[in-house]
């Protein structure tokens, strides 16, 4: 489902990399909306693969956003580093093993 989310987010940077709007428009609204899905998909199911995911997420927010509302030139450059970060997340998604509802992957130690 995490990854599902992710390649979404993805899809919907790479039409706002690729559209390149002048101004604030639905390309940008659409990124927004589905990178909160993808950390919200995270942020509801136990994590121990890696904890700096949602940080990812929400710095990958502060950026688009950023360009959403530009306080002058588009960060274009910026979005594509994130861009790049965020598939390199979605590849570690794809290659975690989903994890059984309702079981814990926690050990304890005596």
């Amino acid at each position: 489902m995490a990854e599902s989310a992710g390649r979404e987010a993805l899809a919907a940077i790479d039409r706002l990399l690729a559209d390149r709007p002048d101004k604030i428009g639905h390309d940008f609204s659409a990124a927004v909306r589905h990178l909160a899905m993808w950390r919200d998909t995270l942020a509801r199911r136990p994590r121990e693969n890696d904890p700096r995911a949602l940080g990812k997420l929400n710095a990958a927010l502060s950026v688009i956003l950023g360009g959403q509302f530009p306080l002058g030139q588009v960060p274009w450059a910026e979005i594509e580093r994130v861009r790049n970060e965020l598939s390199d997340l979605v590849d570690t998604e794809a290659d975690q093993p989903p994890s059984a509802a309702g079981s814990s992957s926690h050990t304890t130690r005596s």
